[in-house]
Formats: C-alpha cells, sequence, structure tokens
C-alpha cells in the first residue's frame, strides 16, 4: 500500500474523476490525461425505476471507492449495474478522507442549475477545495456549503453518504494515512445522475435517473517522461554532449505533512565520459532553481542524482501540478560497452518521492540525504520486470563510417596517407540510402568535440582504410524517429604522396551511415586516386648521339651521290 514506493506508483498525479454533470453521460479519461481534466467512472448502485421526470421526494447516496493503483494504462470502470470493480482491482484503502460540499442548487424544477453544472464538465479546478478555491466556485454557485462534511473510507477502501438532498456535490479527497501520497482530483457528481444503461455518452441507449451512485476516483499516472534533445544542436560525431530532459509532475500532498524526499536519479550509459556527466539546469514551471540552494547534484560512478534541499522541497510544495524539468547530460566518447549494443544508447530516469508529518506543524529544517533510500539499476531492466517509477526508455543511435582508398590503376592496392574530413549532408533524410546527396554547407563540418573547436580528420592506413568511429543517425524521440541511416558527405582533402587530390565537386562523397558497426571487410565509401602527371623524360645517353651521327652520315652520303649523278647527266 504504498508504503515508501516510488514516484511511479504513489505519486500519482491527482487526476482524477468526476460525475457527468448534465444530462449527458460522462466519458471516462484515460489514465494519462493531463491534471486540470477531472472524470470519473461512475456506476449506479441498483435501482427499481429511474425513468420519467426527476422524483423531488427521494434521498440520494454516494459511495466513494478508494483503490490502489491498477497495473496498466488505462483503469477499467465500476460495474455499471452492481457498482462491482471491473479487472483485478488492488485492496482497498482504509482512511482516506474526504469532505463533500452542497451546491445549493434546485435540480428538479428547471435547467437553470443544469447549466452551470455544464461549466465544470471534465474541468473541476484542482484547487477547489481550498479557500480560495470555495471563493473562487461562489461566484457560480452563491448557496455553496461551507465549511463541507467528512466522509472517511473504511476497510473495503469504500466511504458511503447517505440521506443526501438531490443537489450537486463537490468531493475532495482532504486527508490519507502516512503512507498514502497521492490523491484525487477534486470532482463533482449529482443526484440524480443521469446514467446511460449501456455505454455512457450514447444517446441512442437508455437513460435513467440514478438516486444512489457509486463512484471511482481514479488517479491518472504522473507523468513521467524522459526525452532527449535534437543531436544537431550538440554536434553529430563522438566528443559532443547528449542532453536528456527528464519531466515529473509535483503531487499534491495531504495538508499537515511535507515532502520527505524527492529525487531524480539517471544511470547515465557507461559509454559517456564520466567526468562529463553534469545537470545542466532545473526548472520548477518556468524558474529557474539553483544549484546548492534549491536541489544538490552528485555523480557516483555514472548516477546521476539531482536530490532536493529543504529549500526546494518547499518550492515544489507550493507548486503542486508543475512540472520539473532536470537536464542530465554527457558526452559520448565511444560506441562500444559490456552488455550493450553497439551504437544504441539506451537510458531511463528514476523518480523517487515520499512524505511525512510537519512537526508541529513547521516544516523540518534540515535537508535530507543525498542518496535515495532504492538505488536504481545501471542496466536497463528487462521489459517484462520494468518498476513504476521510471520514464519511458529513451534511444540514441550511432554508427562509424569506414571507408577505403585505392589505387585507381589496380581498383584494390590500398593507399596509405589520404586524408578526410565530413559533413553533415543538407538533405540528411531522403527516403532511401541511394537517395543521399553531395551538396552540404561547409560550415557544418563535424567537430571533434561537439559543434566547436577542431574538424574531425581521419587519415588512412597502410592498408587505406580509414575510421569515423563515431557519427549520429537519430533517436527515438525526434523526427524522422528511429530512422535507420542518415547522410553524410566525405570529402577528401588531401591526397598520398603521388596522387592526385580531388578538387571542387570531385572530392565530395554522398555516404549514408547506418546504425550499428560495420561489419568487417566492408566499406561505406571506396574511394580511388589517379597519379600525377609528370614532364616527358628527355633521350640522353651514348647510344643515342651514335644513331644520330649514324642517320646524319647516310644523308651526306645520300646528297653526294646524288650530286654526282646531276653532274654527269650535265656532262651528257
Amino acid at each position: 500500500m504504498y508504503i515508501k514506493t516510488s514516484i511511479g506508483r504513489r505519486v500519482v498525479c491527482s487526476v482524477g474523476v468526476a460525475a457527468l454533470l448534465t444530462s449527458v453521460a460522462a466519458i471516462p479519461a484515460t489514465a494519462q490525461e493531463p491534471v486540470p481534466v477531472a472524470d470519473s467512472i461512475v456506476a449506479p448502485a441498483a435501482s427499481n425505476n429511474g425513468f420519467g421526470n426527476i422524483d423531488s421526494k427521494r434521498k440520494g447516496s454516494i459511495t466513494i471507492h478508494k483503490h490502489e493503483h491498477q497495473q496498466g494504462e488505462q483503469i477499467k470502470p465500476g460495474n455499471p449495474e452492481t457498482g462491482e470493480y471491473q479487472g483485478d482491482p488492488k485492496e482497498g484503502i482504509s482512511g482516506v478522507e474526504f469532505t463533500y460540499y452542497k451546491l445549493g442548487l434546485d435540480l428538479k424544477k428547471d435547467n437553470k442549475d443544469w447549466d452551470k453544472l455544464g461549466k465544470f464538465t471534465g474541468s473541476v479546478p484542482q484547487d477547489a477545495c481550498t479557500a480560495e478555491g470555495l471563493e473562487k466556485l461562489k461566484k457560480d454557485f452563491p448557496n455553496l456549503e461551507s465549511p463541507g462534511k467528512k466522509a472517511t473510507t473504511g476497510d473495503n477502501g469504500q466511504a458511503k453518504i447517505d440521506g443526501l438532498d438531490l443537489d450537486g456535490y463537490l468531493i475532495c479527497e482532504t486527508n490519507a494515512p502516512a503512507n498514502v501520497i497521492d490523491r484525487a482530483a477534486p470532482f463533482i457528481v449529482t443526484l440524480p445522475y443521469p446514467y446511460t444503461s449501456d455505454g455512457q455518452g450514447d444517446k441512442d441507449k437508455t437513460t435513467k435517473w440514478i438516486y444512489d451512485v457509486h463512484v471511482f476516483p481514479k488517479n491518472a499516472k504522473t507523468r513521467l517522461n524522459k526525452t532527449v534533445e535534437s543531436q544537431d544542436k550538440h554536434g553529430l560525431g563522438i566528443g559532443s554532449e547528449v542532453r536528456f530532459p527528464v519531466t515529473a509532475e509535483v503531487p499534491r500532498i495531504a495538508e499537515g505533512r511535507t515532502f520527505k524526499h524527492f529525487y531524480l536519479v539517471d544511470p547515465m550509459d557507461p559509454r559517456f565520459k564520466k567526468d562529463s556527466l553534469k545537470v545542466p539546469s532545473v526548472m520548477l514551471g518556468d524558474t529557474a532553481l539553483v544549484e546548492k540552494q534549491d536541489y544538490i547534484v552528485t555523480v557516483k560512478d555514472h548516477m546521476v542524482t539531482v536530490s532536493f534541499t529543504r529549500k526546494g522541497l518547499e518550492k515544489l510544495e507550493k507548486n503542486p501540478g508543475k512540472k520539473v524539468v532536470a537536464i542530465f547530460s554527457g558526452v559520448l566518447e565511444k560506441l562500444d560497452a559490456e552488455k550493450r549494443e553497439y551504437g544504441r544508447i539506451q537510458n531511463r530516469a528514476y523518480i523517487y518521492t515520499d512524505t511525512q508529518p510537519k512537526p508541529d506543524g513547521e516544516v523540518p529544517p534540515t535537508d535530507p540525504p543525498t542518496t535515495p533510500p532504492t538505488i536504481p539499476p545501471t542496466d536497463p531492466p528487462n521489459e517484462d520486470d520494468i518498476p513504476p517509477n521510471v520514464t519511458p526508455e529513451v534511444k540514441t543511435f550511432w554508427g562509424n563510417l569506414v571507408i577505403k582508398k585505392i589505387d585507381a590503376a589496380d581498383k584494390k592496392t590500398g593507399l596509405k596517407g589520404a586524408k578526410f574530413k565530413v559533413y553533415a549532408a543538407k538533405t540528411p533524410y531522403p527516403d532511401n540510402k541511394g537517395q543521399c546527396s553531395k551538396e552540404y554547407d561547409p560550415k557544418d563540418v563535424v567537430k571533434k568535440a561537439g559543434k566547436t573547436g577542431e574538424d574531425l580528420e581521419v587519415t588512412t592506413d597502410d592498408q587505406g582504410r580509414a575510421e569515423f568511429q563515431g557519427l549520429f543517425v537519430s533517436d527515438d524521440q525526434n523526427d524522422p524517429k528511429s530512422k535507420d541511416f542518415r547522410c553524410y558527405v566525405l570529402v577528401e582533402t588531401a591526397a598520398p604522396a603521388g596522387f592526385v587530390t580531388p578538387q571542387g565537386e570531385n572530392a565530395a562523397h554522398a555516404v549514408a551511415v547506418e546504425i550499428g558497426k560495420t561489419p568487417d571487410n566492408e566499406y561505406g565509401a571506396t574511394i580511388s586516386n589517379v597519379k600525377r602527371d609528370v614532364p616527358e623524360i628527355p633521350l640522353t645517353g651514348g647510344r643515342g648521339v651514335t644513331l644520330m651521327l649514324l642517320a646524319g652520315g647516310i644523308l651526306m652520303i645520300i646528297a653526294i651521290g646524288a650530286g654526282v649523278v646531276v653532274v654527269r647527266r650535265a656532262r651528257d
């Protein structure tokens, strides 16, 4: 029964329950609706006849059922005929106090007061039962009776209120045992209640008036969430920072109690550089909280904890329903780790909270310990054994890029000494890998560390091989979610000695980086180089001269012979 359990089970937010206020039947809300929305699961007690006009002589009753939370995302409604709980309810909670206020309406004569109720369908203010909230409600319900009356659940988790006049009733959960800290949101129920016998809200079904109403205040799960910021903001290569915002909704707690502790804990992946782990900011709504005043950050191994100080806990108590957002961050230094899939960074955060009585009505002066009562697992939990105080899993995906540089002459011999940089493609996510383009902005070069500093550059080894050890592919939070590849542009910046360095567009190559590790003997790109042009070699040395002299002598003999022939012909 919620005893020192996690926020996921006991600090479930008070998005509770409201009976339908007009003649249209209520539509149950799921367990994930936001705090201001208040719906109820309403089931009528047995009735002899509920048709026709309202029976103004009748009295009514309201039976409130308070149960521990069911497993799963949707709470199942009570049985429409008997008030029995459908599904597999947890044990009823005893000792939970509800306060109910008669609104002072006349629901028997005309529809004016019914129309007033319509304003609050699904939106009863969360502070409705506070002194300030009641004053606001009196503007709509001037005959609201205050102070309200009390009803407390018994061992079966039920509180029955008998002998009620036909009216509207505001009901709030106002107190509970020390081991129960989640509370149902305020709700309104009418007597009589217009109930549709076969599916609430279906006007084609039989509707009758219910004078004895069972309500099942349901508590939606506190919105625990973890996401990841767009990696383009922080860099696309290993050495870049990755940021995980973790969000928790502040629960309302019972009067006379105070927060004992409130922890946000993130077991960061071991592939993050340990001394880079930090919490850059913690926000409460739109207000930035101050480290060491409102909260303390501790890092042990890769476990990062935000523990709220007494001053910070006071701020939480004053802001129920607001969201606390803590950003956990670290610098990724490698893609492989024992028991982890290469390039797949999976992560969850955990939330722990508890309350205690205020000593003599005052806030305890001491700060809580910086360590939560339970240490989360360092490895991701099995999908079949996920604890209730944990956020949804967040995944960010990375891959490596292996390239091969070869001699264009034989198309196989590796070349040492070629240098390459890699750039973010202008179109990173086309429909398929074959559509990757060579278009890029020279400013979008991947850096060694995030978005600043030296460019990341690799050089081919003796085999002509070079590797970019980690490039971002996608994540499961930002569009396109979980894409299996991302386009980059590979640019050759220097060729091996004696080979031509390509220029302009010829130096750029479109590549697709996929999630995970490139298999051995496979390459994301194979690029060839041609040898440089050189001047023609001059013909020098003795043999060449001899040939030239011989040729010259032959020409002279031919010339002399020709001259003799000419002279003889002249004499003749």
